[in-house]
């Protein structure tokens, strides 16, 4: 194996030039009508990585000749190509920006930017037409791939399943022709999978499987073991044990390389080796989004490896570590997403490390039956409802279990009675809309069978969401019966049968609480045979086993048990139940067994070596500037203290004055939060002068101070800068009392949600307090 290159080493090793300065007979674009922080180039630069690229040790084995006659563009070109087979298309995008930079007439360098955004129709045709205006003077083999990917951009009206199988044979004719191209071989299975992924099923895994097959004999570090992996993830898993092992040594400054093989060991229940892979991939992204200044939820995949690490620890019994992962995602800037942009309360956080993180928190809550912290971080805490990541009914589902469970009886009936009340309102909601087809129906002299469908019809749009609150309510039911004083078990023995989406392992604990051993026995087997190797399954069905005075199976049960969960919290609720037990069979007071270490997993790196275990916000640079009256401000005048910095881009940004004037009445709301403003200008001191003017008056029209950065030298430090451009771009940052930038959004368009950024700070200074 390759040494292991670890992302903590990168170093910003080159001198990037901006677009077009390295060939002056280019023509320059026209800076005519482009507004401030937009592209010189087009709308398509607009968005998408807007600064420079650096070498990345460990992208991956690839050979892909481009014509160019710079002498960095082969190296960076590789490099993107490498990112693109680890799926690290932003990434990717910014590395082909660079080689465009070295060479504008690198026709390649657009191709290259077009496939990093194959899912988005307007840019990536933006950037392949690009690549077709370059395309004369690139050899045959350029123009073909150039040509069939302009083919599949070519008319977004076309059925996508036929443009995509088009696409599959314009990359089969550049194998086929050029049968030693492994990059070809390579892209061909990275499209045919993404076919897949779109209803165009692979007709054969072992027919594809020998493709993989031959791109790794020739060439076994290459990127391909990642495909390998996504071709066997979801079909016989087993056989990508090998590329699991090879794929993040193949490409170890990837995080997603590390990543992937964590879906085979999950699928084959290896959950210690997931989370070994999971962690990885988490190190590289850390390295990576500390050095480089990039908030966590940028990184693609990141939220989905964490929340999938989490639910690991939990199938391996390992609560704390769910805890601390869980709320260290929760406590990680959001992104700023809106369904509208221009209604704040539109925010959608949708795949963010927030939501997955209250959402595994609160599951592992549960399962480890740690009630009163369900309570209080349900009412008060972390985990209270927003209407999107955590619903209403999730609290009155959860916290109602909580509290019958640790004796509230009372607040575990009020959370009983709102579930009901809502069901009631929906069956009246339904039952009016029956009655109403019912009378339109008849009125128009329909046939027995049209009102019945009509009918039907309207009970159908009611139907789910009726079902999902029958089931919560027949939950609360009966949790409410089994902590009765006596407990009520029949009325609970007539519930259980009726619950839905619930755990195997929980529901069998139900019915042997409520006297049912031969279904709980049932249950406890099935959940353990479903989940192979998972610690909570086997600490019921020891518990049921034994309390069913099946000694011989409980034992052999808890032999299981004590290695899987070699690495378990024993002091949790679930299995301190066990301690009775273990004595009994003489197991020692702390009964885990360290299992023997696995022998196909290939060679690994110490984590420490990959990057940090944690993210941390980056140290924000330090500044001194000056003011309209030429008094110095500096960001140490704001030690111990929070600060919100706004980079604008002058007084002729008319977008920027909006943003200005969006937050000025905010001002007071953001100080009363701890938090103070500073907006820093691309004018000089004269501009700021100007700026200040406002209506013509001496006051200023900002309750905050504006400073210049008329050099852009601090622009630059701080990022809010197009490398390829030379241009300033628009930032807003949230800099905590001890430096750290906690929060920030750089665009080509002013920020322009004040309201929920006032909210997103005091949640991040909240969090902040809570770590210290």
């Amino acid at each position: 194996m390759k040494p292991i290159i670890i992302s903590c080493l990168l170093t910003l090793a080159l001198v990037i030039p901006c677009f077009g300065e390295e060939k002056k007979e280019t023509t320059e674009p026209s800076n005519e009508a482009v507004a401030e922080g937009h592209s010189y180039h087009g709308e398509v630069f607009n968005e998408g990585p807007r600064q420079s690229a650096v070498a990345i040790p460990g992208t991956g084995d690839v050979q892909f000749k481009v014509t160019s006659d710079h002498p960095r563009v082969q190296s960076f070109f590789n490099q993107g190509v490498g990112q693109l087979h680890g799926f690290w298309d932003f990434e990717a995008e910014r590395t082909f920006r660079q080689v465009a930079a070295f060479d504008p007439d690198c026709a390649m360098a657009y191709w290259g930017m077009a496939m990093a955004n194959f899912k988005n129709e307007k840019r990536g045709k933006g950037f392949i037409d690009k690549a077709v205006e370059r395309k004369e003077g690139t050899s045959e083999r350029e123009k073909m791939w150039i040509d069939g990917l302009a083919a599949y951009f070519k008319d977004p009206k076309v059925d996508l399943k036929k443009r995509l199988r088009e696409f599959v044979r314009s990359i089969e004719k550049i194998a086929i022709k050029y049968p030693d191209d492994i990059e070809a071989q390579a892209f061909l299975m990275k499209q045919i999978y993404y076919n897949h992924g779109k209803g165009l099923a692979i007709p054969s895994h072992y027919a594809i499987n020998l493709l993989a097959d031959k791109i790794l004999q020739a060439d076994s570090d290459h990127p391909a073991n990642h495909y390998q992996i996504h071709l066997w993830d979801r079909e016989t898993p087993e056989k990508a044990l090998k590329a699991a092992a090879n794929c993040g040594p193949a490409a170890p400054g990837i995080a997603h390389m590390w990543h992937m093989p964590g879906h085979i060991y999950s699928r084959l229940h290896r959950y210690a080796d997931a989370i070994w892979q999971q962690e990885a991939s988490a190190r590289i992204d850390h390295a990576h989004m500390i050095q480089f200044q990039i908030v966590p939820d940028k990184i693609n995949n990141f939220s989905h490896n964490n929340e999938w690490c989490i639910r690991n620890f939990d199938f391996l019994g390992q609560h704390g570590r769910s805890v601390e992962l869980a709320t260290n995602m929760i406590s990680l800037p959001r992104l700023a997403k809106f369904k509208d942009k221009k209604d704040e309360s539109t925010y959608d956080p949708k795949g963010s490390s927030w939501q997955h993180g209250r959402q595994r928190l609160r599951d592992s809550l549960v399962r480890f039956e740690q009630w009163q912290e369900v309570i209080r971080q349900s009412e008060k805490g972390i985990l209270q409802t927003d209407g999107k990541s955590i619903l209403q009914r999730d609290v009155d589902r959860f916290v109602g279990i909580a509290k019958f469970e640790s004796g509230d009886l009372a607040g575990g009936k009020t959370h009983l009675a709102a579930l009901k009340k809502i069901l009631d309102e929906k069956a009246a909601k339904r039952d009016k809309a029956v009655a109403d087809a019912e009378a339109k129906a008849k009125k128009a002299n329909k046939k027995e069978a049209e009102i019945k469908k009509a009918k039907e019809s309207a009970e159908k749009q009611f139907k789910s969401d009726i079902d999902t609150y029958t089931s919560l309510a027949n939950e609360l039911e009966a949790y409410e019966a089994l902590t009765a004083e006596p407990a009520d078990t029949q009325r609970a023995l007539e519930l259980l049968p009726k619950l839905k989406n619930l755990a195997k392992w929980r529901h069998a604990r139900l019915w042997h609480r409520a006297g049912n051993e031969e279904k709980a026995l049932e249950l406890a087997a099935a959940a353990v045979k479903a989940g192979e190797n998972e610690v909570l399954p086997l600490a019921a069905q020891i518990e049921i086993l034994h309390a069913a005075k099946k000694e011989k199976e409980a034992r052999a049960a808890f032999d299981d048990l004590r290695t899987v969960g070699h690495r378990a919290d024993i002091d949790t609720p679930p299995l301190q139940r066990l301690a009775t037990i273990a004595k009994l069979f003489g197991y020692p007071e702390d009964w885990r067994a360290k299992p023997e270490p696995a022998k196909d997993i290939g060679e690994r790196p110490e984590l420490d070596s990959l990057g940090p275990f944690r993210w941390t916000p980056p140290v924000a640079p330090a500044f001194i500037l000056s003011d309209a009256e030429g008094k110095d401000i500096s960001l140490s005048d704001y030690e111990g203290r929070p600060i919100l910095v706004i980079y604008f881009l002058g007084k002729e940004c008319v977008h920027c004055m909006e943003q200005l004037n969006a937050f000025a009445p905010l001002a007071k709301k953001y100080k009363d939060a701890g938090v103070e403003i500073l907006a820093i200008s691309t004018d000089d001191t004269e501009g700021l002068a100007a700026t200040l003017q406002g209506s013509g008056d001496k006051k200023s029209p900002f309750p905050f101070p504006l400073a210049s950065d008329a050099s852009l030298d601090h622009f630059r430090a701080y990022r809010a800068f197009d490398d390829f451009e030379n241009m300033a771009l628009h930032g807003t940052y949230l800099i905590d009392g001890n430096r750290r930038i906690r929060w920030q959004d750089i665009s080509y368009e002013p920020f322009m949600h004040p309201e929920w950024l006032l909210e997103e700070c005091k949640r991040l200074l909240k969090a902040r307090d809570r770590e210290s």
